[in-house]
């Protein structure tokens, strides 16, 4: 049976083997059909992710999806983005992962830093790739500029101006002379920033995130609380700094010191605790954990979920990818495959931190998913 159409695909598949034709760009003008041959699953109950659900508010909303490098988050947010925007909501998809996955999914050069419209859609979907290595060498030579202003020009850019400012001000600049760790980070965060408060972004009712690796995710996710605590700090120091020198003024007749500065700081402090309730609002945000059925991939999103609790952060759905679907003519290793996968899968279900979660069984294809049409083709299949 030959489909033409990638959204009327869940509604036309047939019980066992199905042909999924889709056309995908080659060099020059011309194209080639590609097929994709993809066995239908009949999946329980606790698979589907009510994406109804999902995609019914009007308000805008955040998905996060993390997990385990290799499991397959990159495909599962590309995918759900692209459902998304067909479904009449204006998307973002954000890779905070230096891999540039993002880019390999939709076959398309993602990597300039700024929003790329993904080609092959008809609703409004933009992408965008993070890149940290190229944000390190403009930190690097911003560092060596004009004895290191050209660090607070940078981290204009990103929003963080004021911090640099206030470091600066301390004597504090030999912080600034290498990237710290987490500016991967901090990017993200500022990009988290500009997408809550910035105008140009308003029309878009769904941002999605795919993120790096579970180390970096808690990262991004802590962060908040981290610039909190230290721009409070600076704050207090700020304080104390000021209170000596305007008694020392003040003995010469000198002026009271401006406070433009520290309210600057007090505003940077302001949106920080903005993005964290943001990261904790169950009305507008919520992460999706990504894995495979193995031992080692639901032990570690067993660790990610309890963190990501411990930080407050929504979780209500796992996604177990790469599944192999049941067949009467299994090979030996096949059949053994599909027993571990069974028992990894049964790990969930008794995991104290991962089975009140809703469980999304995504199978295992026989192609490789790349592309608008089999992002589509994916989406229908995970998402339902």
């Amino acid at each position: 049976m030959l489909i033409s159409s990638a959204p009327h695909l869940a509604r036309r598949l047939p019980a066992a083997w199905s042909n999924f034709y889709h056309r995908r760009p080659c060099v020059g003008k011309r194209s080639f059909v590609v097929l994709l041959q993809v066995r239908s699953v009949i999946t329980p109950a606790e698979s589907a992710a009510d994406f109804e659900e999902m995609v019914a508010s009007t308000k805008r909303k955040y998905y996060m999806l993390g997990g385990k490098g290799g499991v397959g988050k990159t495909s599962c947010a590309a995918s759900l983005a692209v459902k998304f925007a067909n479904y009449g909501h204006p998307t973002i998809v954000v890779s905070t992962d230096p891999a540039h996955s993002l880019s390999d999914s939709f076959a398309q050069d993602l990597t300039g830093g700024t929003l790329v419209p993904v080609d092959g859609m008809d609703s409004p979907l933009f992408a965008l790739e993070i890149n940290p290595e190229k944000a390190r060498e403009e930190f690097r030579s911003a560092s060596q500029k004009s004895g290191g202003a050209g660090v607070k020009d940078f981290m204009d850019s990103m929003g963080l101006g004021i911090l640099a400012e206030q470091l600066g001000e301390l004597k504090l600049g030999e912080l600034l002379d290498t990237p710290p760790p987490g500016l991967d980070e901090a990017i993200a965060i500022s990009k988290v920033m500009q997408f809550v408060e910035s105008q140009e972004y308003s029309m878009f009712s769904r941002i999605v995130f795919d993120t790096a690796p579970t180390g970096h995710t808690l990262r991004l996710l802590s962060l908040p609380d981290f610039l909190d605590a230290s721009i409070g700090k600076i704050l207090k120091l700020k304080k104390k700094i000021t209170s000596a020198t305007s008694a020392i003024k003040s003995v010469f007749g000198q002026e009271e010191p401006r406070q433009d500065a520290s309210d600057k700081l007090e505003q940077l402090r302001e949106r920080m605790v903005k993005v964290r309730e943001l990261f904790r609002d169950t009305e507008s945000t919520e992460f999706v954990i990504v894995t495979i059925p193995t031992v080692m991939a639901v032990s570690e999103s067993s660790r990610l979920c309890a963190s990501l609790k411990k930080e407050n952060v929504p979780v209500k759905r796992l996604i177990v990818n790469q599944v192999l679907p049941p067949s009467a003519s299994d090979c030996k290793f096949c059949a053994m495959k599909r027993k571990d996968q069974m028992r990894s899968l049964d790990m969930i279900r008794s995991d104290p931190e991962l089975r009140g979660l809703k469980l999304i069984q995504a199978p295992l294809v026989d192609v490789e998913i790349r592309g608008v049409p089999a992002l589509r083709f994916m989406g229908e299949m995970v998402w339902k």
